[in-house]
């Protein structure tokens, strides 16, 4: 039996797409010398209102598989369809940035062999662009996706799966904690590959999966708790984001080298007190999506076409933004850098959008594969 379309998923990709692409142009346009104080707390601290855009896709991934596949999992059949839908997109798009990060920087080439275990590094690191550590953190979910039905499952009690879900709150603040105290670091080389790429290591990220594996077993419940909670939480969110502008006003004031690097690190996301906020907004974030997912407009259509395919277009985001970022820098800088932003923001969103929406068209599997499905 078919399941019913959850309305509000369509929406949340979109939101969380969007959100990425925001962050990466904060990220490209406050890199610029000379910006006042006032700008860099201003961009950093609306930072933090956007760090949510990861863990709500892992949020989201969490919801969609346990709530589609509730009863047994045929793991041969699951595997094929997320290698076809995900895992080859990210490889033919890894292939694409290290030709093009090549072209740009101007790398000669090196032998055929020498490519080939470039793009394998490449591939396990998500180093072909700064955006394709996500594919990295994320496809472990996938692969280990029957050992999580084994922690939370619908043919347990629900204070049962509740309890494991705080549990693993508690370990996922833990490890976080120790990751962010440098707590967690080894000299021996031959471990480097683990070490040196703990912020794209899945067991930081679990507690999303798992909190969205709980909504996708128990949805009406859960809209049922953000109706009833999201007024607290917006006061919540307003306590922590006075805290987060403090301390960015304190940071920017003394420091005159890469300020917004130092600034942009208080909302970094895998810290303790970042976990509290994100939770608190992918309450709001859901109750507002709800709220769109009623409203048949223009720009709640825009909003699920972006959802649909945001996939896709977050994987060309990077690609459209480099383009983009280079124009508006280039010729827009008497607007300044809030008008930058938006610009930057727009044509961003709309170009990979386009870009996401002409590959799918085409009338091969070359399509599908650029563009995937999750």
């Amino acid at each position: 039996m078919r399941k019913a379309k959850l309305e509000e998923v369509e929406i949340l990709r979109g939101i969380a797409f969007l959100a990425v692409v925001m962050q990466h142009t904060i990220a490209g346009i406050f890199y610029q010398p000379g910006l006042s104080p006032m700008a860099l707390n201003v961009g950093t601290t609306l930072l933090g209102l956007i760090r949510f855009a990861v863990p709500l896709f892992v949020f989201i991934t969490g919801v969609v598989l346990f709530y589609n596949y509730d009863a047994k999992v045929n793991y041969k059949d699951f595997l094929r369809k997320r290698f076809k839908q995900v895992i080859i997109p990210y490889l033919a798009w890894t292939v694409f940035y290290y030709v093009w990060v090549g072209f740009l920087s101007g790398v000669e080439a090196t032998s055929t062999w020498n490519q080939l275990a470039d793009v394998i590094q490449l591939a396990f690191t998500g180093k072909a662009s700064y955006h394709l550590w996500f594919m990295v953190m994320i496809i472990p979910f996938y692969v280990l996706f029957p050992l999580c039905k084994l922690l939370i499952s619908k043919n347990r009690k629900w204070p049962i799966n509740l309890a494991v879900a705080a549990t693993i709150f508690v370990i996922n603040m833990l490890l976080v904690y120790a990751l962010s105290k440098g707590m967690i670091t080894s000299d021996n080389p031959n471990l480097g590959f683990i070490f040196n790429y703990l912020d794209r290591n899945f067991l930081f990220w679990i507690f999303y999966f798992m909190l969205g594996g709980l909504v996708g077993l128990y949805y009406d419940c859960w809209k049922t708790f953000v109706h009833k909670t999201w007024v607290l939480s917006l006061l919540l969110l307003g306590i922590s984001m006075y805290y987060i502008c403090v301390k960015i006003f304190r940071i920017n004031e003394g420091v005159t080298d890469n300020p917004y690097l130092f600034s942009a690190n208080v909302t970094a996301p895998l810290k303790p007190f970042m976990m509290v906020t994100i939770l608190l907004l992918l309450v709001l974030v859901f109750y507002l999506a709800e709220k769109i997912a009623a409203n048949r407009s223009r720009p709640a259509n825009l909003l699920r076409t972006f959802g649909k395919y945001s996939f896709g277009a977050y994987l060309i985001h990077a690609f459209a933004l480099n383009i983009v970022n280079n124009l508006v820098l280039s010729y827009l800088g008497v607007l300044g850098v809030f008008a930058q932003t938006i610009i930057s923001f727009v044509l961003c969103s709309l170009l990979s959008l386009i870009l996401c929406v002409g590959i799918s068209r085409v009338k091969s599997s070359f399509g599908e594969v650029l563009v995937g499905r999750v």
